[in-house]
């Protein structure tokens, strides 16, 4: 499951991974920022932060993720530049997100795995804009 919120007038996007993590929560993901950008929540340039937490299984392959970026290089590139911070701890989402930051780093994306909200937040150049609340 994906839980996401924007921060900072649309330029931040922070979303949360938990519970069962499938392949259809990246997809939705996809078209929640698509239509958040169509409607002018999220801005042009914008940064995002995803985390794990308390994640009970994993049911995305390595195929998953290579269609999800084929969705998200065809439909998603609609929302233009941004910067992704992966922070991460479950061992089958970290193996899953270097495939993922992979093929988007061959495209011209910025993704980067952290292990702290720290490190993650950080290079993207932003504070945690809830602390009491975005925490691992």
């Amino acid at each position: 499951m994906f839980d996401s919120k924007v921060y900072n007038d649309g330029t931040l996007i922070v979303g949360r991974m938990s519970g069962i993590v499938e392949p259809q929560s990246f997809i939705n993901g996809i078209f929640w920022q698509i239509d958040s950008r169509n409607v002018g929540e999220v801005k042009e340039g914008f940064s995002q932060l995803y985390y794990d937490e308390d994640v009970e299984s994993v049911t995305v392959t390595e195929d998953d993720i290579k269609r999800i970026a084929e969705i998200n290089t065809g439909i998603g590139i609609n929302v233009g530049k941004f910067r992704t911070a992966l922070v991460l701890s479950h061992p089958e989402i970290i193996q899953l997100a270097k495939i993922h930051r992979r093929l988007a780093q061959q495209l011209g994306h910025d993704v980067e795995l952290f292990e702290t909200l720290e490190q993650g937040f950080a290079w993207l150049g932003c504070n945690n804009p809830e602390p009491g609340s975005i925490k691992r």
